[in-house]
């Protein structure tokens, strides 16, 4: 067990720190009675004590208080809980570049410092809190005890606690369990920020959390239909104890695992990790409803803990927990179950618990069923929770049952059918489903491939079930040629009624949603084409299974590496290589939308404070990439972008090579967990390559490099032709806002914050293609033409921010690309092809950077440029070039008119916004509306015209749902500021206090 010290007490108090070891670990007291003691507790106003500059170090980070502090009841004899109120402080710095910029995308600084003037603390460590409480006493006047006791029973009944189960964790501590004595929780009234949470677990593998619990907005209408759903989904057993308060986002502003003094981290361990779990399980006759006996066998991995975390959907009822015949007290707090141990087990060898449960597992209409949690019927322990399984079930005899593993035993008994099914390779979930199936066989090598299909679903016609089934067939045997053999001899494939496809070791469900015919709909609509959505499942047999991961920061290895594999399942089994010829007439055989379609849209779409969505964080953040900013950034940087950064590292090693070196590393891996960096570190073995700087920029990182690129076509003096310019990477940037004072009134600065800070250390390998015309190759087909009939393929590294282009070719080039397919992550403008477009960009890019001569010059170039210069075969069909011109002459007036306003000159900006409104007709709305309205707004502001400025503002921005003009919303903050309209100062401030903008000129 680690002995980290993680509270120290400074200041009027002596300095100490105390190691477990030390800790009172032998307590005993009876369970029950804790349990009763924590519940009925409250606030003790009569011994609360005066603190006068105590500092308080938590983890990483620091605590000042100032003021009076209220403990609450002991438990176990041992003050927990206390009520703070007076002048605090939390300090912390980011640990590390990653956690910098998620401090700053919550809070718009990469550190906290924050003031609170109320608190909710919770120590396990009892000699702090013998500390606290011998402070001098002090009285409570009446105010005081009613807003302690308000605060505590807050606490006490909200979202929060049960979220992070501080109930089981004091319960534990009071049973004497000896890595609690380290926790600590602050629930804090910050007065720039409101509630917020800091916690130190130390049975979390990443100890330090700093965050807050974001409640559902909606309006009165929204929250009627929202408890109207609430109370059919606890009629029917659902969600019970839920109520409207409880729902709402966790957004995580810090995690990190604590640190030793060097600055390394030092990661927790839950206590026990399940080695097995036997399951039998009943279907009830109403199908819905389960009863469920689960015996896990447990390893302790921390020394000295009795209490066992145990996590259950809230939904199920428990019947009793069980060590051998001895039942174990045990509580709830939502989905966190907490049981406790009559002695604390031997560190060697394992013990069993046994669960028994029931409550509703299973949801369906008409003839369709699914399971409403693929992993939440059955109970789980352990944070890696990778063991073997035995699992028997039973159920109605009108249904078949699928499930994992290999059937050992079965038949009909009671009524029901039964069947004992056995997976004996530690993997990281089971599960099963239920339903009236269409059952076909396949022998696929070794694998005996069992294909159910729900004759109730959507679209599974003989054809269907035809492709569906081919699919699984050829992926399979594709993805063990390539990384090696499937470790089953059986794999069962159902499609279900559900939102989601998944994949567990041996059982893959498909939602018949995705496994929908191709249709126009379907296109419309965006769905992936269903054999590449097959193929992504099927790989996580390897990804996901054989090599697992350690934690939530590496979860993305299972999906990233699942969408590769699906693309290289693209690749080489269904559409043909760019630039083939290919039959109209059977153009099924192309992909309509494969693995990575849209990802640079789905990435650079924006949200509120005009950030782009891979801005949220890297591939590394896992679930975390889910918050209260967006629910949108999960699926497109964990398998979009998670599937092109790994496409890329194939090509650096060249991509018949890396599904080579992917093989070996599933061979060493061979079902255990790794790490993001233990994956990298084995591949960086396997290559002896120097993946670091890979890692650092495109793992750990953010930023989507712009690539703007210029050529020409030029003949040698040898007669040989070369393709020869250059090409310029910049960095994406976005803004941050500071309210300025002018002589007549007020204004907004902008400052650039660029995504990507080194430019020099980037390095990007490009595929190449050119496309020329070689008579050799026309066999008489083209004797009256020239059409380009051949490519020439290649890649290049761009490294740096300006790179040389010059490509030899045999023949004349008719056409040149740099990353055609989109396959680089990164975007790229041909400023050959679309002058006008990449010029336009460009001059935007030098006026953010603050060099308007140049950016003046860019403009005005792009206003005499043409908007397609290109060879006519490649203009996409739907460009519009007259309508293109148009509407990027009016974004040039718009940049002119932003120029002239940064520069003072008024009258020339109302001219450039005159004319920007003329080009701009037609796509007035949505952005450039609210440019045009802010840049009229910043005219108003500076000569002091506040009423008119709000007008047009307060209708712009507060009475329009998709606003997200962070600058619009600091200038309405002025305007309603000197006008004296209140409600919308608030609002405004509200819409942009996590941005980073300096509102202070405004004073409070």
């Amino acid at each position: 067990m680690r002995t980290l010290p993680s509270i120290v007490l400074t200041g009027a108090l002596a300095a100490f720190s105390l190691p477990l070891a030390a800790q009172d670990s032998a307590r005993v007291h009876d369970p029950k009675a804790l349990l009763a003691e924590l519940d009925a507790a409250g606030i003790q106003p009569e011994k609360a004590v005066a603190l006068k500059r105590v500092r308080l170090s938590a983890g990483l980070a620091t605590l000042t208080l100032e003021g009076k502090l209220v403990p609450v009841a002991p438990v176990g004899g041992q003050v927990r809980e206390m009520v703070f109120f007076g002048q605090g402080r939390i300090e912390m710095p980011a640990p590390d570049p990653i956690e910098a910029g998620q401090l700053e995308l919550f809070t718009g600084s990469a550190a906290i410092d924050e003031t609170f003037d109320r608190a909710v603390l919770v120590f396990g460590l009892d000699r702090a809190v013998e500390a606290l409480i011998k402070r001098p006493a002090t009285a409570l006047d009446e105010t005081e005890t009613r807003q302690a006791r308000e605060d505590y029973e807050k606490w006490k009944k909200g979202p929060e606690r049960e979220l992070l189960d501080v109930r089981g964790a004091l319960w534990s501590d009071a049973l004497g369990d000896a890595p609690h004595q380290n926790l600590f929780v602050g629930r804090f009234h910050g007065q720039q920020r409101g509630d917020f949470l800091y916690l130190v677990d130390p049975q979390s593998d990443e100890q330090v959390t700093l965050g807050q619990f974001v409640p559902i907005e909606a309006t009165e209408k929204e929250k009627r239909k929202i408890l109207r759903q609430l109370a059919r989904e606890q009629r029917r057993g659902r969600l019970i104890g839920v109520e409207l308060d409880d729902l709402g986002q966790w957004d995580t502003w810090v995690s990190s695992s604590l640190r030793t003094k060097d600055g390394q981290p030092v990661p927790g361990a839950a206590p026990f990790e399940p080695v097995r779990y036997t399951l039998d399980l009943t279907v009830e006759d109403s199908v819905e409803k389960v009863r469920g006996v689960a015996e896990i066998e447990l390893r302790p991995i921390v020394a000295g803990v009795r209490a066992i975390e145990i996590r259950l959907p809230g939904d199920f009822e428990v019947r009793e927990v069980r060590q051998g015949d001895a039942r174990l007290p045990f509580e709830r707090s939502g989905g966190a179950l907490t049981a406790v141990l009559p002695e604390v087990p031997s560190p060697e060898g394992t013990f069993k618990i046994t669960v028994e449960y029931s409550g509703i597992a299973i949801g369906g209409e008409s003839k369709s069923y699914a399971l409403l949690d693929t992993q939440g019927w059955y109970p789980h322990v352990g944070l890696l929770d990778r063991a073997t399984y035995e699992a028997t079930f039973h159920w109605p005899r009108r249904f078949d049952l699928l499930a994992s593993g290999r059937r050992v035993d079965g038949g009909e008994k009671g009524g029901l059918k039964w069947e004992r099914r056995r997976l004996d390779l530690p993997t990281w979930g089971y599960t099963f489903e239920i339903g009236r199936f269409a059952i076909e066989q396949r022998q696929v090598g070794h694998v005996a491939l069992t294909l159910a299909f729900d004759p109730a679903s959507r679209s599974q016609g003989r054809d269907s079930r035809k492709e569906i089934g081919d699919t699984v067939a050829e992926s399979l045997a594709f993805f063990e040629a390539t990384f090696g053999p499937y470790p089953l001899d059986e794999l069962t494939v159902s499609t279900i009624p559900r939102g989601f496809s998944q994949s567990m070791l041996g059982f893959i469900t498909l939602s018949d949603l995705m496994m929908l015919d191709t249709s126009f709909w379907t296109l419309i609509l965006g769905f992936e084409d269903r054999r590449t959505v097959i193929a992504h499942e099927v790989a996580h047999q390897w990804w996901g299974h054989r090599v697992g991961w350690a934690s939530d920061r590496d979860t993305w290895l299972s999906e990233a590496m699942a969408n590769y594999a699906a693309l290289l399942y693209q690749d080489e089994k269904i559409e043909p290589a760019t630039g083939a010829k290919v039959d109209r007439k059977s153009r099924r055989e192309d992909v309509l939308v494969g693995p990575i379609a849209g990802w640079q849209n789905a990435l650079t779409a924006t949200l509120a404070d005009e950030r782009a969505i891979e801005s949220v964080g890297p591939v590394v953040l896992g679930s975390r990439l889910f918050s209260s900013r967006t629910n949108e950034a999960y699926e497109p940087i964990v398998y979009k972008k998670g599937a092109i950064i790994l496409d890329m590292l194939a090509r650096s090693m060249g991509e018949d090579n890396f599904p080579k070196v992917m093989r070996e590393l599933v061979r060493v891996v061979d079902g255990r967990p790794v790490s993001t960096r233990q994956f990298f570190d084995l591949i960086e073995r396997i290559t002896e390559t120097d993946l670091e700087g890979f890692v650092a920029r495109f793992v750990e990182g953010t930023g989507l490099p712009e690539v703007y690129y210029t050529y020409k076509y030029q003949k040698d003096s040898e007669g040989k032709w070369r393709v020869q310019g250059e090409a310029r990477i910049e960095t994406p940037y976005r803004f941050r806002f500071k309210v300025v004072p002018t002589a007549g009134g007020f204004d907004v600065r902008r400052e650039r914050l660029d995504t990507i800070r080194d430019l020099a250390g980037l390095a990007l390998v490009v595929p190449v293609q050119v496309s020329f015309y070689d008579p050799a190759r026309d066999e008489g087909r083209w004797k009256k033409s020239s059409e380009p009939n051949a490519l020439l393929k290649g890649r290049m590294v761009l490294r740096g921010d300006r790179v040389p282009i010059d490509i030899p070719v045999d023949f004349e080039p008719r056409s040149f690309w740099l990353d055609r397919d989109k396959r680089v992550f990164g975007r790229f403008f041909d400023e050959s092809r679309r002058p006008k477009r990449t010029l336009c960009y460009r001059g935007e890019d030098q006026a953010a950077a603050g060099r308007l001569d140049e950016a003046i010059k860019l403009l005005t170039e792009a206003q005499a440029a043409e908007a397609w210069v290109g060879d006519p075969n490649d203009k996409p069909s739907s460009l519009d070039l007259k309508a293109e011109s148009r509407e990027i002459d009016g974004r040039i007036q718009l940049a002119l008119a932003r120029i002239a306003v940064d520069r003072g000159l008024e009258a020339e900006a109302l001219a450039a916004l005159e004319k920007a409104k003329k080009g701009l007709r037609p796509v007035l709305g949505g952005w450039v509306d609210e440019e045009i309205k802010v840049l009229e707004s910043r005219l108003d502001l500076r000569r002091g015209e506040y009423d008119r400025a709000f007008k047009r503002l307060n209708k712009t921005l507060l009475k329009r749902e998709d606003s997200d003009s962070t600058e619009g919303f600091v200038l309405l903050a002025i305007a309603a500021h000197k006008s004296g309209h209140a409600e919308e100062l608030k609002k405004a401030k509200d819409a942009v206090k996590d941005s980073g903008s300096d509102l202070s000129a405004l004073g409070n």
